[in-house]
C-alpha cells in the first residue's frame, strides 16, 4: 500500500508540475535601487494608471522632488512632436504604407523613412529583411533582432534580458482525432 501511494505522489508530480506549459520570469530586478545601506532610486520606473496618459505613455515621476508625475514615452517608443504621441521604433506608426518611424544618429526629432522590407514589423540587418523581436536569423540561438533602448538603433538583443521574450513553449499537439487530457495525455475521441 505504501509503495501504491509512494506511485500515484510521483506520478501526480510528473505529470502536473514537470508537465507544465507555462513558465513564470525572476523575481522583479531592483537594480533601479542604490547599493550599500541607501535605498536611493538611481533611475524614474514608470507607473501604469489606467487612463492617467496619452497611449503608449507612461506615468514617470519629475526629476526632483518638487516635480509633478510626466507622461513619456514607453521604452522601444519615440516621441512625435507634431501630433503629441509615441510610436513603437521601425515600425509604420504615423508614416505612410513602406515607411516606418526611425530616429537618425545624431538627432533629436524621430522621422519617417522608407522601409526597404516594405512590410511593417520587418527590418533590414546586414543587408538582410528579417522580423523584429523574433527568434532565429542572425542574432541567433541566443539572441533577437531589437531596438536599443537608449540609441534607437537595432542589435541583437539576448533573451535572457529582452522584455518581450518571456517563454520559449514547444508546441505540443495531438494528432487528429484524439485530444488533450488533463494530465496533458493525447488521447483518440
Amino acid at each position: 500500500m505504501k509503495y501504491l501511494l509512494v506511485s500515484a505522489v510521483l506520478f501526480i508530480y510528473y505529470y502536473m508540475i514537470l508537465g507544465q506549459d507555462i513558465a513564470f520570469p525572476i523575481d522583479e530586478d531592483i537594480s533601479h535601487v542604490s547599493g550599500g545601506n541607501s535605498t536611493v532610486i538611481t533611475e524614474r520606473i514608470a507607473v501604469s494608471i489606467p487612463d492617467s496618459c496619452p497611449k503608449d505613455m507612461l506615468l514617470y515621476p519629475g526629476h526632483s522632488a518638487k516635480d509633478a508625475w510626466v507622461c513619456d514615452c514607453r521604452a522601444r517608443f519615440l516621441y512625435f512632436p507634431l501630433n503629441d504621441s509615441c510610436y513603437e521604433a521601425y515600425r509604420q506608426g504615423p508614416c505612410p504604407p513602406n515607411n516606418y518611424v526611425v530616429l537618425p544618429e545624431n538627432e533629436a526629432v524621430p522621422r519617417c523613412v522608407e522601409n526597404p522590407c516594405l512590410e511593417d514589423g520587418v527590418v533590414q540587418y546586414n543587408g538582410t529583411c528579417y522580423p523584429l523581436r523574433t527568434r532565429g536569423g542572425p542574432c541567433a540561438p541566443n539572441g533577437v533582432i531589437g531596438v536599443n533602448e537608449t540609441t534607437f538603433q537595432l542589435e541583437c538583443v539576448p533573451t535572457d534580458i529582452a522584455p518581450f521574450v518571456i517563454i520559449d513553449v514547444p508546441r505540443r499537439t495531438c494528432p487528429p482525432g484524439s485530444r488533450r487530457s488533463t494530465l496533458g495525455v493525447c488521447k483518440k475521441i
